[in-house]
């Protein structure tokens, strides 16, 4: 299911298991938050880098089967 919100972000929603792609547009959406940031951003960068150690432990934790079939639905 999908939320719209009145800025240009919008919202993101994961009902059940998040994902790596779930995570993948979170971290987009931080790169923009960080980028618009007034004091440029750095006080993001524990957020930035928490989110991109989660993605990398799931790709590492998924098996090979369910990375190729990942790709099949692309």
């Amino acid at each position: 299911m999908k939320y719209a919100n009145d800025n240009a972000l919008g919202w993101i929603s994961a009902e059940g298991e998040i994902t790596i792609e779930t995570l993948e547009r979170c971290l987009d959406r931080l790169a923009v938050i960080m980028h618009r940031a007034s004091q440029g951003g750095e006080v993001y960068l524990p957020i930035f880098e928490r989110l991109e150690r989660e993605i990398e432990a799931k790709k590492a934790s998924e098996s090979t089967m369910v990375r190729a079939m990942r790709r099949i639905r692309r």
